[in-house]
């Protein structure tokens, strides 16, 4: 498994994700681990190393609209913004066909979202109490 950090966006239609509106960042990085990276979402913050799901707008859409979904991968701590914009970052338009997914890489898409993905904390923010 590669180790290195990597941020994933990906857009999608949101009623095309097989699960609940509050669920669908989960159910939509859980499909894209086990297609693409072919391995599990490590869920665990108390990992060493960890995946991270942002909520971006409309992800909880009760309409058919099309969104933007932040994952970071293989998060051992913090980066600062400047940081973060030196890492890799890979964009992909999903479409489902009945219960197949398709991940469609779109490189040129790249530059503007990372600038506008910039603005989201490496790894999330999370409080514990």
């Amino acid at each position: 498994m590669d180790s290195n950090p990597l941020r994933v966006i990906i857009r999608v239609r949101v009623m095309d994700i097989p699960s609940g509106r509050n669920a669908r960042v989960r159910c939509l990085g859980n499909i894209f681990c086990q297609q693409i990276l072919s391995r599990q979402m490590n869920h665990d913050l108390k990992a060493e190393c960890h995946d991270a799901e942002h909520c971006l707008p409309n992800f909880d859409s009760k309409y058919d609209v099309k969104a933007w979904f932040l994952y970071d991968f293989n998060v051992t701590g913090p980066l600062d913004k400047a940081e973060v914009m030196k890492i890799p970052h890979k964009v992909y338009l999903a479409t489902r066909q009945e219960d197949s997914w398709i991940f469609t890489s779109r490189d040129l898409w790249v530059e503007n979202a990372k600038n506008y993905c910039a603005t989201y904390t490496w790894g999330g923010s999370y409080t514990t109490e």
